[in-house]
């Protein structure tokens, strides 16, 4: 970064502080969706990633399905895949 910094600008800076950020996945890199396997009234909708836009209205309705009408979730997706 401070390689392209220094392209950019000619004027004397000085870095104060630095941070820098993990950004979580998982192993397969597809979302989690389920039931928590103790807490059954806990749901999760998660892991859509860069991807979350053009995904979530399916896997949200895949969600309510299960929910509301017992539909099996797909495999996919099932967080069972890590229980």
């Amino acid at each position: 970064m401070i390689e392209k910094l220094q392209k950019v600008i000619t004027v004397p800076y000085t870095i104060i502080n630095q941070t820098a950020g993990i950004r979580p996945t998982v192993k397969d890199r597809r979302p989690l969706v389920g039931m928590h396997p103790e807490h059954k009234q806990l749901s999760i909708l998660n892991g859509l990633g860069t991807h979350g836009v053009m995904i979530a209205p399916t896997v949200a309705k895949n969600l309510f399905n299960h929910l509301e009408k017992g539909e099996a979730l797909d495999e996919e997706i099932d967080i069972k895949r890590y229980y």
